[in-house]
């Protein structure tokens, strides 16, 4: 009876680990169709835009998929709004609000893509976890990690989308963003994708630990403002591809990153104290 009960224990977890692995319609089988396109059940795209434009899809269905029947194409589009980038997100169709539920720290983001990206222009794909904070009554980066798409890659290739973990702390959210163009978008450029999951745990390791470390708001308009017990030697933003926009030393216990003229989203700053330690956070430039 022992025997069985660790057996049912043991099949019950390794259950739960594969449930929790899962990325939600990551191998875009199941479709929905709203008027006249079609919405990757449980993705948010810019088909209502597009389509209230009087163009096709920004993100449209394909088969076979390089796993299963079908596979998702996002693709930017000229449209008589102007150019609206291809992108798609998980989360709640109905209200708009992006993200899942996820609770592990996985070691990478992995799945099938092929792209054709235009002259000048850039695609990503893109993962973020993050933590609820009931003190700031804001959300916490956890990890975050993004592959850029340039130029073309022709035939299904893996996907793998490495983490970089900021704390220790396990995510209660993730993120994913798959986008055919980045800030200066051109029209055609394509990203296709298939079998998205996740790759195995990772490990807690070494962190630094900067003492009062305090970057506020999380949500800023013209500025972000950085405060720590140490002095901090420089700040760096970087974009959803890992790209430096935004240099600043400081050499102060305290600073200000001037923000207004960043382009509207996400973004992570980079606390380089004066000790050496390393700290990453991010923002929401509004």
């Amino acid at each position: 009876m022992k025997h069985k009960l660790l057996l049912v224990g043991a099949v019950a977890a390794l259950s739960s680990a594969t449930a929790l692995a899962q990325i939600p319609n990551g191998g875009f089988e199941t479709w929905n169709t709203v008027g006249t396109y079609q919405d990757p059940a449980q993705w948010i795209t810019f088909n209502a835009l597009t389509s209230l434009a009087g163009a096709q899809p920004s993100c449209a269905q394909g088969s076979p998929g390089a796993v299963g029947s079908y596979y998702a194409t996002v693709t930017t589009r000229n449209t008589a709004f102007g150019m609206i980038q291809g992108i798609m997100t998980l989360g709640d169709v109905n209200s708009g609000s992006a993200g899942f539920a996820y609770f592990s720290r996985p070691a990478a983001l992995t799945g099938k893509w092929q792209y054709g990206i235009q002259p000048t222009d850039s695609g990503f794909v893109a993962i973020y976890l993050t933590k609820w904070n009931s003190v700031t009554q804001h959300s916490d980066s956890v990890g975050g990690g993004a592959a850029t798409a340039n130029g073309t890659l022709s035939g299904w290739q893996n996907l793998n989308v490495p983490i970089q973990y900021f704390n220790a702390m396990n995510p209660d959210t993730a993120y994913i963003i798959v986008a055919s163009s980045l800030n200066s978008p051109v029209e055609g450029s394509f990203i296709k994708i298939d079998d998205l999951g996740f790759g195995a745990a990772s490990a807690i390791g070494e962190l630094d630990q900067v003492s009062g470390l305090r970057i506020f708001p999380s949500l800023a308009t013209d500025e972000v403002n950085v405060t720590a017990d140490s002095p901090i030697a420089d700040l760096m933003v970087m974009d959803l591809t890992g790209r430096s926009v935004l240099e600043q030393a400081v050499g102060a216990q305290q600073a200000s990153v001037d923000v207004a003229d960043l382009s509207t989203g996400r973004y992570f700053l980079q606390v380089r104290m004066v000790d050496g330690k390393r700290q990453v956070r991010s923002f929401v430039k509004r």
